[in-house]
């Protein structure tokens, strides 16, 4: 039997959609901060951080105006952290199985505002990397979310058209940029 065409094109937001991971980036980002006098608690990570931009959100964290150097370095540092908070993460196990499903007719890729090196680790903690053919991440674009610049990048990569793409989204920013391609979006609010 000759292999079916793949024609549709599904990309998923990584955190917040594929895992519940507000904790485990909430503990590293902790972790971090509190390294250079600052911190974070759970629940204003997941308020006021959670699929936003570090750039933008690190800022009020380090008192508002600090020096570029020091996000960067307290980003840095939980990158560093992130492997060892991964016990508390969620796979959304009813997303996986749609994934399942849909995976011989479609090409499945993630596009997040994460760094490459912490949603790799999280998808082989996951043993899930493979299904994916692309793991397009905030390095890889210019303008993160709410920007679709990943969305789009993606969507071209694979040459697909918006009547052709769905996208899986949690975060405000996220779902403004999905919804910014044309492409069909569904908001993911829980597992």
């Amino acid at each position: 039997m000759p292999e079916m065409r793949k024609q549709t094109l599904i990309l998923v937001d990584l955190d917040g959609t594929l895992f519940d991971t507000v904790a485990v980036n909430a503990a590293s980002y902790r972790a971090a901060l509190e390294e250079v006098g600052a911190t974070v608690t759970d629940e204003y990570y997941a308020k006021y951080c959670n699929g936003g931009y570090y750039k933008t959100f690190l800022r009020p964290l380090l008192g508002g105006d600090p020096d570029p150097a020091l996000v960067e370095r307290v980003h840095d540092r939980k990158k560093a952290l992130y492997s060892a908070c991964l016990g508390a993460a969620r796979k959304n196990e009813a997303l996986f199985a749609l994934l399942a499903a849909m995976r011989p007719a479609a090409h499945l890729a993630v596009v997040t505002t994460g760094s490459r090196r912490n949603a790799a680790e999280i998808l082989e903690y996951f043993g899930c990397r493979d299904w994916f053919e692309l793991v397009f991440t905030s390095e890889d674009v210019t303008r993160n979310k709410p920007d679709p610049e990943g969305y789009l990048t993606a969507m071209a990569r694979f040459g697909a058209d918006a009547a052709h793409t769905m996208i899986f989204e949690d975060s405000a920013p996220g779902l403004a940029a999905a919804r910014a391609t044309g492409a069909a979006v569904f908001a993911v609010d829980r597992f």
